[in-house]
């Protein structure tokens, strides 16, 4: 579609001749895949904080109905306070100043179910301690007590049931495990092992009995420790687990919803669980890989089905993962969601009417991730690490369309598939052999769909056709005979979709046909002896090709049609521009009157030149009328499709230097054009347009900075 100009010279003598007629059977693997119901939980949004933050911590101090955040660094006595607002935003970010760094943070929940103080340890002062806010979010310190060791982590339950959380304190650089009592004169401490380094240690029900019991991982032996509590606060060791290496992130949860509190903890590139039951015996166990190390892990029923997910950040990938439930013991592959450089934390994120995940990262940004609700008009959509090439189908041809692209991260083709009312419901994932910069589907079928996957510049096609219906898929993979220029489908009369597309060997321009029969493609290829280049396919009424080249400063487009086993040329445009160093060319239905027509931008160091082909008649627009910002550079700045019911298809052009997409529209009968701007938008790397609600048409993009797909109502 774009070729520099060649300096070398060559007369258009023509010779179109089938040079080789051959067979590529298909070596199809046919699968089962996994569709994994995501049920709306895609919603992101982010918002500009000060850099330098590692950590958040949810709470509400403003007692409203929206999740407040503190954000803290432990090597910084500052935080910052954000009140949340309606819909999931957040207030402006106030900075205050504490007395102590805070390590970790925890809620302390007081007789009445109510939560005013949090529990916090600060590990460079060696102290542990209670954090109160006021109604702005400015900290102030209640009370603290100091160690002789450094702690790490806290964890707090009322463990004799006077109704004060206690606090237990642990750390690879603390003295054993203490408890810290809330009195009437302050924190006291008590020792329950000295001598021994534990990483981290928890409250959690280990024996049954609705007192909370310690489970803490010893640093020395790689073993996990049961304390049992026996009603009044006092722990005794009862059991000890031996690990091959260390375990990181231990958590505790009721994962598989049996009444029975179960252990999550980290391993290498993994994630463990140890099962409770109901004789304590911790017998049944379950190992997740995971495709990072994790270095947080936070559970909650993200996508709202009644069973319990895991989700994990890995700050060296900047990726936050999300493993949804599937039964009792067994998890769905795993959704790589987001990818932000320098992500720290995450946590789980509860307001009014959402939930889900809030996370930072080092460069000052907090995100989140929460349910989509129906009939959202703008929004923006987070699955995947680098969505790049975009593109939609139709499952159950049912008007509302869905959304396939290219994750240049996890290097697969992802599709979502929406509801009746619009929410996406359904995730799929399937490896491809490149990030290709182009996808085209096959729509005709209600549950089948065919996807090609391609760039331009490159042979490969990667085909994926996926039954719905059925939960199986078949892929393919083809190879053009030279770099594709242009690339167009047709479906068959059995139900596979034909291949046409123009090539380029370096020098020459090419048409080849992949038609699908009796099990596999044949393929005829046609190249064109001349120098050519910047070819594009016809197949409006018959099947054919156009390209340009270049004879004594002359730029002239020919096309070419096969019909009946025939071949024949013309010459349709002959014009001596001097100097062009550039031509883009795009072919389609540009007068919506079942012909094809091309459009080519001829650009030299000075001017602009556009032309206008169709069947009966050639224009050129020259420089003057053309907009200084009419550059093509870039297919994936191209789009053609209508933008309101039964309407008219135009050709819409992304101008990334201006910040907003255009149509061209024809008049005069092609003649002239205006270019009239649609919608200002930014860091688009690949769009389109269509109607994805019952009442708006939408722009659809993925979202280049932001790392995700944007909706926006037209």
């Amino acid at each position: 579609m774009k070729k520099p100009y060649n300096e070398e010279k060559t007369g258009l003598r023509i010779e179109l001749k089938i040079t080789s007629i051959f067979f590529i059977a298909l070596i199809i693997s046919k699968e089962i895949f996994s569709q994994i119901p995501i049920n709306g939980f895609c919603q992101y949004k982010s918002y500009k904080v000060d850099s330098g933050f590692k950590s958040l911590f949810a709470l509400n101090f403003n007692n409203d109905f929206y999740t407040d955040l503190v954000l803290f660094n432990p090597d910084s006595k500052k935080i910052e306070a954000i009140a949340g607002e309606k819909n999931g935003g957040y207030s402006k970010p106030i900075s205050y100043s504490v007395p102590y760094e805070i390590t970790n943070i925890h809620n302390l929940i007081e007789r009445n179910k109510i939560i005013k103080k949090y529990a916090f340890v600060s590990r460079q002062k060696m102290r542990a301690g209670i954090y109160a806010f006021t109604s702005s979010g400015r900290p102030y310190l209640s009370s603290s007590i100091k160690f002789k060791s450094y702690p790490g982590n806290i964890s707090t339950a009322d463990i004799n049931k006077n109704g004060k959380d206690e606090f237990l304190i642990s750390g690879s650089a603390f003295d054993g495990l203490s408890l810290v009592y809330q009195t009437s004169s302050g924190l006291k401490e008590k020792k329950i092992i000295s001598n021994i380094s534990f990483s981290n240690a928890i409250f959690t029900d280990l024996s049954n009995d609705n007192y909370p019991d310690i489970a803490a991982f010893n640093v020395l032996n790689n073993s996990l420790i049961f304390f049992y509590n026996d009603g009044t606060g006092q722990f005794r060791k009862v059991r000890s687990i031996k690990f091959d290496q260390p375990i990181h992130l231990l958590y505790s949860t009721d994962l598989n919803l049996d009444s029975y509190n179960d252990l999550i903890f980290s391993e290498g590139k993994s994630i463990k669980i140890i099962y409770g039951d109901s004789a304590s015996s911790y017998s049944i166990t379950n190992k997740i890989n995971t495709k990072y190390k994790p270095d947080q892990i936070i559970t909650g029923d993200f996508n709202r089905d009644g069973k319990m997910d895991i989700a994990y950040s890995n700050s060296e990938s900047g990726t936050l993962s999300i493993f949804f439930g599937k039964d009792t013991y067994s998890f769905y592959p795993e959704i790589i969601y987001s990818k932000k450089d320098g992500i720290q934390n995450i946590i789980p994120y509860y307001s009014k009417f959402l939930n889900g995940i809030a996370a930072i990262n080092f460069n000052g940004y907090v995100f989140t991730v929460t349910n989509l609700p129906p009939f959202l008009d703008n929004a923006n959509i987070s699955l995947g690490g680098q969505p790049s090439a975009l593109s939609f189908f139709d499952d159950g041809n049912n008007g509302i369309f869905d959304i396939c692209y290219i994750d240049n991260f996890t290097h697969s083709l992802d599709l979502i598939v929406r509801n009746i009312s619009g929410i996406p419901n359904t995730f799929y994932s399937y490896p491809v052999n490149e990030n290709h910069s182009q996808i085209i589907v096959d729509n005709t079928l209600p549950r089948i769909k065919t996807f090609f996957c391609y760039s331009y510049g490159k042979r490969l096609i990667d085909i994926l056709k996926v039954d719905f219906a059925q939960n199986k898929i078949e892929r393919n993979a083809v190879y053009a005979p030279g770099a594709i220029e242009d690339l167009k489908i047709k479906h068959s009369n059995n139900n596979f979709s034909n291949i046409y597309l123009t090539y380029s060997d370096g020098k020459n321009v090419g048409l080849c046909l992949m038609e699908y029969r009796d099990y596999k493609y044949s393929v005829s290829n046609y190249p064109v002896n001349t120098v050519a280049y910047c070819s594009n396919i016809l197949k409006s009424n018959e099947i054919g090709m156009t390209y340009w080249s270049k004879e004594n400063n002359y730029e002239k487009l020919t096309k070419i049609i096969l019909s009946g086993g025939t071949t024949s040329s013309n010459l349709i445009y002959n014009s001596k521009i001097d100097s062009v160093n550039s031509i883009f060319s795009f072919t389609g239905d540009l007068f919506n009157n079942d012909n094809d027509a091309t459009i080519s931008l001829l650009q030299t160091n000075n001017n602009k030149y556009l032309t206008i082909t169709n069947d009966k008649k050639t224009f050129i627009i020259k420089h003057a009328e053309i907009p200084n910002y009419l550059t093509f550079t870039n297919p994936n700045q191209l789009f053609f499709g209508e933008i309101r019911p039964n309407g008219l298809k135009k050709l819409y052009v992304y101008f990334p230097n201006k910040k907003f997409i255009s149509t061209i529209d024809f008049i005069n009968k092609g003649r002239d054009i205006i270019i009239p701007k649609l919608i200002n938008v930014e860091d688009i790397d690949s769009f389109f347009i269509k109607k994805m609600s019952s009442r708006n048409y939408h722009l659809v993009y993925t979202n280049k900075s932001n790392g995700c797909i944007t909706i926006k109502q037209l």
